[in-house]
């Protein structure tokens, strides 16, 4: 195999996986919503001839993103269980 397609395609899986090289839902679940999002908002743009809001768009990119740190940060154990010493 071509040493630049093995090392594009290592590239590619290494954007959509989390450092410990397990797929992560996240990345790819965001690559899919930002191709979504880029492709109709060039359609409104073209029907429209007005570029939208775009704080939506990032703020959705966003809840995927911060849900994906909040369960990182619980880890194995599972949700906070109550405050520090308690």
């Amino acid at each position: 195999m071509n040493d630049n397609f093995k090392g594009f395609a290592g590239f590619w899986r290494g954007v959509f996986s989390e450092p410990d090289g397990t797929p992560s839902f996240s990345r790819v679940s965001t690559a899919v919503v930002v191709a979504f999002a880029c492709g109709w908002v060039t359609a409104l743009v073209h029907h429209n001839h007005v570029l939208p809001a775009l704080i939506e768009l990032g703020g959705f990119v966003g809840v995927l993103y911060g849900a994906n740190q909040i369960r990182a940060g619980w880890g194995k154990n599972g949700p906070p269980t109550g405050p520090p010493g308690a």
